[in-house]
C-alpha cells in the first residue's frame, strides 16, 4: 500500500484498461468498490456503480461494474456484446 492509500484509508487504485494493443488503452482508473475516474480530453469525470466506455482505438464496448454483486472473480472489465 503506498503512503497516500495508508493515509487516506483507501487502496491503490487499479487501471482499467482496453488490451486491443501494446501499450493497452487506459479507459479510467478506480478504486475496488469505490470511485470511477475518467478522463476525456482535457475533462476529469468521477463515477460511481457501473460504467460503460467505448476504446478510442478499436471501437470495443467495455463495462466496468463496481456494484455489490460483483464478486464471481472475473475481471471488471469485459468487453460487452
Amino acid at each position: 500500500m503506498t503512503e497516500r492509500a495508508a493515509r487516506t484509508g483507501r487502496g491503490p487504485k487499479q487501471r482499467w484498461e482496453c488490451r486491443c494493443g501494446d501499450p493497452p488503452i487506459l479507459l479510467g482508473m478506480y478504486e475496488p468498490g469505490g470511485q470511477i475516474q475518467i478522463k476525456v480530453r482535457d475533462r476529469f469525470y468521477e463515477a460511481s456503480g457501473c460504467v460503460y466506455a467505448t476504446c478510442p482505438r478499436c471501437g470495443a464496448q467495455h463495462v466496468l461494474d463496481l456494484g455489490p454483486a460483483v464478486s464471481d472473480g472475473a475481471p471488471p472489465s469485459q468487453p460487452a456484446g
